[in-house]
């Protein structure tokens, strides 16, 4: 049996120590063993002595005022030790002076948030928070509900692909590498000893060999047989699931249809600091799939796992094509079909593509332990993968093609990446090759100023180097641009407008069908700026349905 995952707590006051180790063994005593400590350096002795004896550490509380050094200081040396455990700074109310330390501190990684005293009572201003840091551990370190199975050769592209399409989209599942004991069990059981592998057993007992993403996605939820609605919502992102929530909310038929995973781009960032209302910060997969509940209660309907192949009119309405040889029928449309990731194009590299290179950051701690990592790119998504990854693998390398880091990323993640000490960062440059046997060893990365070639120990890399918008569907249907983007509103181009009206601020050069999000001609590319596009777009779907319905007849429902 292994110990009782520890909660450390480190506070110079005897009473207020005290306080703490009682309220906190009184909620987690059950699950985590509670360690207090009156002096910063006998708590750092025992987080040294804890990691030597291969025991786990979950939470470290530091107050911020102490005698032999700052909670903040204590808390990054607690990093350098154990980097895996949450840590977090205990503040009073009111205490001016904490403030800038905490963002500070926020911003060098040496912490991941703060706690408030006084706490009374603890079921309000103590335990949430509390549970937030212990659930958010846990999620990386303990094994998960399992309510999907998967069978399958640990290295196979296809087992890795299946993981990452259920984990992207919140369904849990576990994943047992053939030949192992829960393996031979499930295969034992259902008799497949023959069978191709990946194998896929559902919650209902059924059993899918080798399955697509959509035979996988019907099994697991829900595929609507009704493909008539009010407004059809292409893409799944965080533009595309606002546009479903509201439109949901507000009474339209409402029909999402999203090609691969829940969140895009956005639900592989690993945190997301700067989104409103999460100070504590937010995983893109967790706010994405909240999103995603909460359109569904509202009761958008949902296609997984069809991508939309094509687009034609039919008088007011618009028809859909589907992948699977459907149609969608539709009074409205709304395009957040984002982008689709730029590739490396290595030829030498592409063998490894699903094996050890990665274009999202799914799973990525089970990955890498103890690993070197590489990641390319230069903007957010690529600068909180490489802190995230740092807490976990032996050495992280950034690659990034600009001589700058701060003319693409946000300075709070700039600053984490320099004062982590496992992370390297290698501007102005570029990755042009790579080997290994079935997995990935080496990568060879060019100096673009001195042309300089470069061979480092890789054994993972994620590339996150920026998207292309995902329009080709649409050719010859809505006016694009040469990259592919949607103009929209003013910079559609009049000649091809067919009314007398202007279009509005997310129509596109056919009247009732808008674009949101990252594929739309100059959005802003951030999450936040998504969602108001998302929000926005309903109200322009409301004024277009009053147009060709009348005022009375806007609201139709999905048949069915």
């Amino acid at each position: 049996m292994l110990e009782r995952p520890v909660i450390l707590v480190v506070d110079d006051e005897p009473t207020a120590l005290a306080s703490m180790l009682d309220a906190l063994t009184r909620r987690f005593g059950g699950d985590y063993r509670v360690e207090p400590h009156l002096s910063a350096q006998s708590a750092l002795d025992a987080v040294s002595r804890l990691k030597a004896d291969g025991e786990e550490i979950a939470l470290v509380i530091a107050d911020q005022w102490m005698p032999e050094m700052n909670g903040d200081e204590f808390l990054g040396r607690v990093r350098t030790i154990e980097p895996t455990a949450k840590r977090a700074l205990l503040v009073s109310w009111g205490d001016r002076d904490a403030s800038p330390v905490i963002l500070q501190a926020c911003a060098l990684g040496q912490l991941d948030n703060y706690l408030y005293k006084p706490w009374a009572p603890a079921e309000v201003h103590l335990y949430p928070y509390v549970s937030e840091f212990l659930a958010e551990w846990t999620r990386l370190h303990r094994p998960g509900m399992e309510l999907i199975h998967i069978v399958g050769d640990e290295y196979s592209t296809r087992a890795n692909e299946i993981r990452e399409l259920l984990d992207r989209n919140g369904i849990p599942h576990g994943f047992h590498p053939a030949g192992s004991p829960m393996a031979d069990q499930l295969v034992d059981k259902h008799h497949a000893g023959q069978q191709a592998l990946p194998l896929v057993f559902l919650l209902d007992g059924s059993m899918l060999v080798n399955p697509g993403d959509a035979e996988i996605m019907d099994g697991v939820g829900e595929s609507p047989d009704a493909l008539q609605c009010d407004v059809a919502v292409v893409g799944g992102g965080p533009a595309g699931l606002t546009a479903a929530m509201y439109a949901g909310s507000e009474g339209l038929g409402t029909l999402a249809i999203e090609r691969h995973v829940i969140g895009g781009q956005a639900g592989a960032s690993s945190l997301i600091r700067n989104y409103l209302g999460f100070p504590r910060g937010i995983s893109g997969a967790e706010l994405t799939q909240r999103a995603y509940q909460q359109a569904w209660l509202f009761g958008a309907k949902f296609v997984f796992s069809r991508e939309a192949t094509g687009l034609r009119l039919d008088g007011d309405g618009k028809i859909l094509s589907l992948s699977d040889g459907r149609e969608v029928s539709a009074s409205s449309v709304i395009v957040a079909t984002g982008a689709k990731y730029r590739r490396l194009e290595v030829p030498e590299l592409e063998r490894f593509v699903g094996i050890s290179i990665f274009y999202t950051t799914f799973g990525e701690s089970r990955l890498v332990r103890g690993l070197d990592v590489a990641v390319v790119g230069g903007g957010n998504s690529a600068g909180q993968a490489v802190v995230h990854l740092a807490k976990f693998a032996r050495s992280v390398t950034l690659i990034v093609r600009g001589d700058a880091l701060g003319r693409t990323m946000s300075d709070y993640l700039v600053q984490q990446i320099r004062s982590t000490p496992n992370i390297q960062l290698k501007l102005e440059a570029e990755v042009v090759g790579g080997e290994g046997g079935d997995r990935l060893e080496t990568l060879q990365v060019n100096d673009r100023a001195s042309t300089a070639v470069e061979t480092i120990p890789v054994r993972i890399l994620f590339v996150l180097i920026g998207a292309l918008p995902h329009t080709d569907w649409l050719a010859g249907v809505v006016q694009r641009d040469a990259k592919g983007f949607i103009p929209t509103g003013p910079r559609v181009d009049r000649a091809l407008w067919p009314l007398d009206r202007q279009p509005m601020n997310f129509e596109t050069s056919v009247p009732g069908i808008f674009a949101v999000g990252d594929v739309r001609l100059d959005s802003m590319k951030r999450v936040a700026s998504a969602v108001g596009e998302g929000a926005g777009s309903i109200q322009n779907v409301h004024q277009y349905l009053a147009q060709v319905r009348g005022p009375g007849e806007v609201k139709a429902r999905v048949a069915g």
